[in-house]
């Protein structure tokens, strides 16, 4: 989330006309893909205006707001986009955008047992519910987008060259073709970082941010939300993993093939996030936006090069 495209509350109001009157109209600044307003109606209900930029295509709209209507469906809190007219697809200053439903709640700052199993019991809820559809979309973030960053990079002047990117772009040459083809693919997430989960008293309340969305490995996703929590100042968090990893193997059954690849997508995991951040700190200045730090990813990279916490399995 962050803000690309400033809108004024008369952008807004138009748009909101069928819904009530704005009386509030706030830029969230956190996060750094799409421009997003919280917007407070004079009946005090709260939206979520968000308006897609570069990565988010139209027709992958469709997409996302029909996985988290299943994921609404069967139980996971999530947001709804909102129809107006049978669309939920609109315009405001040449920019798609969807309107979406509030969820309540704040991400955490630290972290106990208790949201721990917490976390582990929906997680494994956010699994089930996706491998119980039909929905499709391929993840464009591995393989199709690191051709395209590197690509740019190459394509740079003055060249890019950074030892931390020379030795991302000489491993991606060496797994590029070792993606296991015997896995179940599922409707996941795909961005599990702590500003996605929001938590009220000690419980998950809902998930947010659903814009990578995609089918893929259950495995990657889970490796995503590893990498996300469980690293600290270049520290692995082992309790905190495995207090974790209790609660949702106690809801959610890996299958053997899944565990034997989890230090890959480990790997796999942490390239994404190197690249794309390490592209948006590049080619994305645009918008109010704090970008964050690769080369944290680049670390956890090469901590999973020596070390297999799928042994925790």
């Amino acid at each position: 989330m962050a803000v690309y495209t400033p809108i004024s509350h008369t952008d807004a109001q138009e748009l909101f006309k069928p819904l009530g009157e704005i009386v509030k109209l706030e830029g969230i600044k956190e996060g750094v893909e799409n421009t997003n307003y919280l917007v407070h109606l004079n009946d005090s209900n709260k939206y979520i205006l968000t308006l897609f930029e570069k990565r988010t295509k139209k027709t992958d709209l469709p997409y996302f707001n029909n996985l988290m209507e299943l994921f609404y469906k069967n139980g996971v809190s999530c947001p709804l986009s909102i129809s107006i007219k049978n669309e939920d697809v609109f315009k405001i200053k040449e920019k798609h955008c969807c309107i979406y439903t509030f969820v309540k709640g704040k991400p955490l700052k630290s972290i106990n047992k208790e949201q721990l199993n917490s976390l582990g019991k929906s997680i494994a809820h956010l699994h089930q519910s996706g491998s119980c559809s039909d929905l499709f979309r391929k993840n464009m973030m591995l393989l199709p987008s690191w051709k395209h960053i590197t690509e740019s990079f190459s394509k740079s002047d003055p060249k890019f060259s950074i030892d931390e990117y020379k030795y991302i772009f000489e491993s991606i040459h060496h797994i590029q073709d070792k993606f296991p083809l015997n896995l179940r693919q599922i409707n996941i997430h795909a961005d599990l970082f702590k500003d996605n989960i929001f938590f009220l008293d000690n419980q998950v309340s809902g998930f947010i941010d659903f814009f990578f969305s995609c089918t893929d490995t259950v495995i990657y996703d889970l490796a995503t939300f590893v990498n996300a929590w469980f690293f600290k100042e270049n520290k692995f968090l082992e309790g905190n993993y495995i207090n974790f990893l209790r609660s949702y193997q106690q809801n959610f059954e890996l299958k053997s093939e899944e565990k034997d690849n989890f230090n890959f997508y480990l790997k796999v995991s942490a390239i994404r996030f190197f690249l794309t951040r390490l592209y948006d700190l590049h080619f994305n200045n645009e918008g109010n936006v704090k970008h964050k730090n690769p080369i944290e990813f680049y670390k956890i990279f090469k901590f999973h090069e020596k070390n297999n916490i799928q042994d925790f399995f």
